[in-house]
């Protein structure tokens, strides 16, 4: 007769090559999470006179978040000059943007930092489709921004995610230019280079589509980039946060914005007047950048428009 036998479950132990497998996974976690960790932090070369204090409320963050960033500081409050720091990126909060005349969902997410696709997560209630009407109020999600911090040459510090080298899948276009003005009065802003690396609409960036609002001219590092019109300087600063580098925005009498990105040079400050052709910056790769070219965006009343309709 048959009896009804309780299974048993028998463990046997892990052999060589599951040990081996479990090993590589470990390390492959570990490996994963200093990754993370060293793109979440921008290395700023201690100067003259820093101290951890100064260097610690010019990032934005506390010294004990410092001094967790950098083991090798004990105690001392003090820093040898030279010396390269870890300075651990910024958690912003998330905050409402009341939308003004003429802005998009595009425009404020690419103004903060974010694709399209993060904004339109944190508003469900937002049609990508359908214009915004001014006086609404979009939430911007919290976010990660680098540490701003002073290099010895006073240029900003680029973190380890902004310096590395985006994956991008690009439009390459060959436009005729000259140095003249266009019969619209528009100047080329980078003299003598006219090839296109991305050029305005969609395109794909680190895995993500996006509308690229511009243009990205290719030159080497440090050619003139001259003004396109004349016209008010709005912004120009080491805009990293929303991944600009260092960029010069300027305002004209009719309502158009043009703006010139990923700069290794700004030529001058806000508020100033500029004449068209005026030199307002260097060609560089600051940024969100592929490597050296200028991002040369053209805006009327803020709406992104094509830049090379205009020539």
């Amino acid at each position: 007769m048959l009896r009804n036998v309780n299974p048993v479950l028998i463990r046997r132990s892990a052999g060589p090559q599951v040990r081996v497998a479990a090993a590589r996974r470990v390390l492959v976690t570990a490996t994963l999470v200093l990754a993370g960790l060293a793109s979440a932090a921008t290395s700023y070369r201690v100067r003259p006179g820093d101290n951890l204090t100064v260097i610690a409320q010019r990032a934005g963050i506390s010294v004990a978040a410092l001094k967790a960033a950098n083991p090798g500081l004990r105690d001392a409050d003090q820093v040898q000059a030279g010396k390269t720091l870890s300075v651990p990126n910024r958690q912003l909060p998330g905050q409402p943007h009341r939308v003004r005349d003429g802005e998009n969902l595009t425009v404020i997410a690419h103004d903060h930092g974010l694709s399209l696709a993060q904004l339109l997560r944190a508003n469900p209630q937002l049609d990508a489709d359908r214009p915004l009407r001014a006086g609404v109020t979009v939430q911007i999600p919290g976010r990660k921004a680098a540490a701003r911090l002073p290099s010895p040459g006073g240029s900003a510090v680029r973190s380890a995610a902004s310096r590395r080298t985006p994956t991008a899948t690009v439009r390459t276009a060959s436009i005729r230019v000259s140095s003249a003005p266009s019969a619209s009065g528009w100047l080329w802003p980078v003299a003598g280079y006219r090839f296109i690396s991305s050029g305005f609409g969609e395109r794909e960036l680190d895995g993500e589509h996006e509308q690229h609002y511009g243009v990205d001219i290719v030159a080497p590092p440090g050619t003139v980039v001259h003004a396109a019109r004349s016209g008010r300087v709005l912004e120009s600063r080491a805009d990293f946060e929303r991944g600009w580098g260092w960029t010069v925005v300027l305002e004209h009498p009719d309502g158009w914005i043009t703006r010139y990105a990923h700069l290794s040079a700004n030529l001058v400050k806000a508020g100033e007047q500029v004449t068209r052709g005026q030199p307002v910056g260097r060609v560089g790769s600051t940024g969100r950048s592929t490597g050296p070219h200028l991002h040369f965006g053209t805006y009327l009343r803020w709406d992104p428009k094509d830049p090379l309709a205009l020539y």
